[in-house]
């Protein structure tokens, strides 16, 4: 009987392999530090609360941390309805503000505006929020608007805040095509990230032209941040800069 004969390892996969092992495990322990340092950062909020309440922390802080409210009502018209407008419409609303969502889905109106929740995006999440303790508690509702009267009647309120949250190529030609019922005044919140291919132009420069003003209000929010730990009041952080304050 011939006996095989031995064959030399495979150098290049024998390193590919333990290449991604070691990725693998130093991706896992970044992971638990970040986790640890989160679960730090919050022990002023962990501290008063029970054994039990403590296993939900990451999961759910919206009713542990308390939720800043301005001095006054503010009208705030988030355009888009996707995951990121929805979570945008609920923490406005969060804030105690009068929000409304503009979509063109007429069906997807009628169910926010009737069973307070998107039909098409993070649909397991109630889009009414609580606000006020014990016997003075009430729920503020985010309301549905699919027409352009509709939205014109809702930009024409003093000191509206618009929220962006469209997507990055269709926001010129939106804006282009409706620059009559935007405020000058009005201040624009964009959530949109990425060039706009057809100019090359960053988003800001791109609306600033299809509105063909320059001295339109803007200011530009960048996470890092996903829809859904938004609504489920996970820790997050965003970021919103602008020229000037507002």
């Amino acid at each position: 009987m011939l006996n095989k004969p031995m064959t030399s390892p495979n150098i290049p996969t024998i390193v590919a392999l333990s290449f991604g092992a070691g990725l693998f495990a130093a991706t896992h322990l970044l992971r638990l530090r970040d986790r640890e340092r989160l679960r730090k950062a919050c022990s002023r909020t962990q501290k008063h609360l029970r054994k039990g309440q403590r296993a939900a922390l990451g999961v759910d802080l919206t009713s542990y941390i308390p939720i800043w409210k301005g001095a006054s009502r503010q009208k705030v018209v988030v355009l888009g309805s996707g995951n990121f407008g929805t979570a945008m419409a609920f923490a406005a609303a969060q804030g105690g503000n009068d929000v409304v969502i503009y979509m063109r889905d007429k069906h997807q109106c009628h169910t926010i505006n009737t069973e307070h929740r998107n039909p098409k995006y993070l649909s397991e999440f109630s889009l009414l929020v609580e606000e006020g303790k014990g016997n003075s508690k009430k729920s503020s509702e985010i309301r549905g608007i699919c027409t352009l009267e509709e939205l014109k009647v809702e930009l024409e309120t003093p000191g509206v805040v618009i929220i962006h949250a469209l997507p990055c190529q269709l926001t010129p030609p939106w804006f282009r095509e409706h620059k009559e019922i935007i405020p000058h005044d009005a201040l624009i919140c964009v959530t949109a990230k990425g060039l706009y291919l057809p100019t090359q132009q960053l988003m800001g420069h791109a609306i600033l032209d299809a509105l063909d003003r320059a001295e339109q209000p803007l200011a530009f929010l960048s996470g890092p941040s996903f829809a859904e730990e938004i609504m489920k009041g996970n820790p997050t952080t965003l970021v919103v800069a602008s020229d000037e304050l507002f």
